[in-house]
């Protein structure tokens, strides 16, 4: 396994993506460039061969910048070290197989992330103090999660009953017809963009609450997008997704082939024929921040962000303590209004 730090070639410092300008920024001299081949050209890219060959739950790896030896986890493909706080890709852990298509940019920054955790914050009263700290709110961080898109292609057809019924009202009678019509439809669908998660590891499962995407943005895969944020690697094959695609696009068809049948009623079955399929590993931005609620529960909340349109989802903690006292405060205040309206009315 190679990791890779891109290095500024003004100062020598880690370059990482920048969301709102698209360019790769460095954190000491300011420096700014369109794309990482200008880095090449005028610096070498600082590597490092991982301590570890082999992959397993655990990998440790060193970092090119400072020589420290850091633990990851065995999905991890991009991170940053604990240390210096220099961005790391992990190119082994693309490589091959595992090298994703296309890759949705972030388009959100770091600190936009975090003007809108706060302001979500806002909007609800009893959140722990520390919970809206500085430090917390600092914590957040950029990840990419793999995915799986597809396309297909199919022909359908439909063929069953419609039912019109037609009733008609007369001073002596009211009178109803039934019509009955065959009807067959055929046609080619195409499905685009279909999505599946390609992470099997619990964590994924708040960053799914932040879709859709806008898949207009997707590029096609290149590790410098990586740089200055965490990513994870798939575990989930292509053939443990694709009956669960099939499964979705069938239970689309009988909709799409019968709208516009105005029929007061409509039975019949449909056929659908995969003709043609397309897919593609993808890894979509989200930023993500955890919080320990130290209590009774001791519990772990999460919240996320769409990296890309920054629609959030997640769960916020509450300072019990803080409810309570307002709580006791309210009830005290309308207990007391109670009293003094009862005494003037006696």
């Amino acid at each position: 396994m190679t990791n890779i730090t891109y290095k500024c070639p003004a100062c020598g410092g880690a370059l990482r993506y920048n969301p709102k300008n698209g360019k790769f920024s460095c954190d000491y001299c300011g420096n700014s460039y369109d794309n990482v081949e200008e880095v090449l050209s005028a610096h070498e890219i600082k590597t490092e061969d991982s301590n570890q060959g082999a992959e397993s739950e655990s990998t440790l790896y060193t970092c090119p910048s400072c020589g420290a030896e850091l633990v990851t986890s065995s999905t991890t493909a991009a991170t940053e070290c604990y240390y210096c706080h220099n961005p790391v890709v992990l190119t082994g852990r693309l490589s091959a197989e595992f090298r994703p298509d296309s890759v949705l940019p972030f388009t959100v920054d770091k600190e936009t992330a975090k003007a809108e955790l706060a302001k979500w914050i806002k909007k609800h009263r009893y959140v722990p103090e520390d919970f809206k700290s500085e430090k917390n709110l600092d914590s957040i961080t950029g990840v990419y999660y793999p995915y799986w898109l597809a396309d297909y292609d199919a022909f359908a057809s439909f063929e069953g009953e419609g039912t019109r019924v037609i009733t008609t009202t007369t001073p002596t009678h009211i009178i109803t017809r039934r019509q009955y019509f065959r009807v067959i439809r055929r046609g080619k669908i195409k499905f685009k963009n279909l999505e599946r998660p390609a992470l099997g590891k619990a964590d994924r499962k708040l960053a799914d609450g932040v879709h859709p995407y806008r898949y207009d943005g997707l590029r096609q895969f290149e590790e410098k997008f990586l740089a200055g944020f965490m990513a994870e690697k798939r575990d989930v094959e292509k053939s443990d997704v694709s009956e669960s695609f099939e499964s979705e696009c069938k239970g689309y068809v009988r909709e799409l082939l019968t709208r516009g049948c105005r029929y007061s009623s409509l039975s019949g079955h449909t056929n659908v024929n995969f003709t043609n399929s397309d897919y593609r590993y993808t890894l979509l931005p989200a930023w993500i921040m955890t919080y320990r609620h130290k209590g009774k529960s001791d519990k772990v909340y999460y919240y996320a962000m769409n990296g890309q349109t920054k629609a959030v989802c997640g769960i916020l903690p509450i300072d019990k303590k803080k409810l309570f006292a307002h709580s006791a405060i309210i009830f005290g205040v309308v207990a007391a209004l109670l009293l003094l309206g009862g005494y003037f009315i006696w």
